[in-house]
C-alpha cells in the first residue's frame, strides 16, 4: 500500500512523514499490511504517477496551483482513492464549499495534524484495503471477465494499448494506461508497477534482478530505477507471508 505527501512547506512535510511512518509501524503490527510513503515538495513530481497511491495528503500554498487546484485536477483525471487536503494557511473546506465541489473521496484535515484524526483516516483506508472485493471486472469485446488477483500475471504497454496477460494464457487488449489499470487492480496487494509501461503480479515472478524481472509466462520487464526499491520490498514481503 502506497501513500503520498505533497507539501511545499518542508517543515510540515517532514512532520507529515514522521506521523505517517508511525502510522505505518502501527498498521504493520496490527494487520501485517505494509505502508510505503513517498514525499514530494513540488507538484510536477507528484503528478507524474498519482494513480499508484492509495491515499494522497496534499497542502500546497506557495504557488497559484495550490492544493485545491491539484485536488480538482486529480478528480478530473479519475482518481478515486482518498484525497486528503491538509488545511493550514488555505481553508480548503471553504474553497470547496464556495465552488460546490463535492466528491466521495475528498477529505479535509486541519494542521497541525492530530494523531487521533490521522489514525481514523489511516484505519479507514487500511480497512478498505484488507477487506476488498475478491475480483475485478474486466470488460473485453462485450464479455465480462471477473478476475481474481492471481488470475492476472502482468500487464505491458504496447503503443496506445495495454496487454493484460492472464494465468490461463489469454491476452486481453485494452486502450488504457498502466496506472489506470493499476488503480483498478489496487485491491490486490500482489499487483505492483515496475515502470510507467508495465505492472506485475509478484506471485507470478519466476526470476528477478535489480533491473529485470521475468514472469512465469516468459514475459520480461525492465524495472525503472524509481520502482526498483518498491518492487524488491514487495517481493521480500510476499516471501514472509
Amino acid at each position: 500500500m502506497y501513500f503520498a505527501i505533497c507539501d511545499d512547506n518542508i517543515a510540515d512535510r517532514k512532520q507529515s512523514e514522521r506521523l505517517l511512518k508511525r502510522q505505518a509501524e502501527r498498521v504493520i503490527k496490527e494487520s501485517g499490511e505494509q505502508i510505503y510513503i513517498d514525499s514530494f515538495g513540488n507538484k510536477e513530481a507528484f503528478m507524474i504517477r498519482p494513480q499508484m497511491y492509495q491515499a494522497l495528503f496534499i497542502d500546497m500554498t506557495l504557488e497559484e496551483t495550490n492544493g485545491f487546484v491539484i485536488a480538482k485536477t486529480l478528480l478530473d483525471i479519475g482518481i478515486t482513492k482518498p484525497i486528503i487536503l491538509c488545511c493550514s494557511s488555505i481553508d480548503y473546506r471553504k474553497l470547496a464549499d464556495d465552488e460546490g465541489l463535492k466528491a466521495n473521496n475528498l477529505y479535509f484535515i486541519d494542521k497541525p495534524i492530530k494523531v487521533e484524526e490521522l489514525t481514523e483516516f489511516v484505519d479507514r483506508i487500511v480497512a478498505e484495503r484488507i477487506a476488498p472485493p475478491s475480483t475485478v471486472e474486466l470488460r473485453y469485446h462485450g464479455d465480462t471477465i471477473y478476475a481474481s488477483g492471481d488470475d492476472i500475471v502482468c500487464a505491458k504497454k504496447k503503443g496506445e494499448n495495454l496487454l493484460v496477460y492472464l494465468a490461463d494464457g489469454r491476452i486481453l487488449t485494452f486502450v488504457t494506461s498502466v496506472f489506470n489499470f493499476y488503480d483498478q487492480c489496487s485491491i490486490f496487494p500482489q499487483i505492483c508497477p515496475v515502470s510507467n509501461d508495465g505492472l506485475i503480479n509478484i506471485n507470478h515472478v519466476k526470476k528477478s534482478s535489480s533491473l529485470r524481472i521475468t514472469m512465469d509466462n516468459g514475459i520480461s520487464f525492465f524495472v525503472a530505477f524509481y520502482y526498483s526499491k518498491i518492487v524488491r520490498q514487495a517481493i521480500e514481503d510476499s516471501k514472509k507471508q
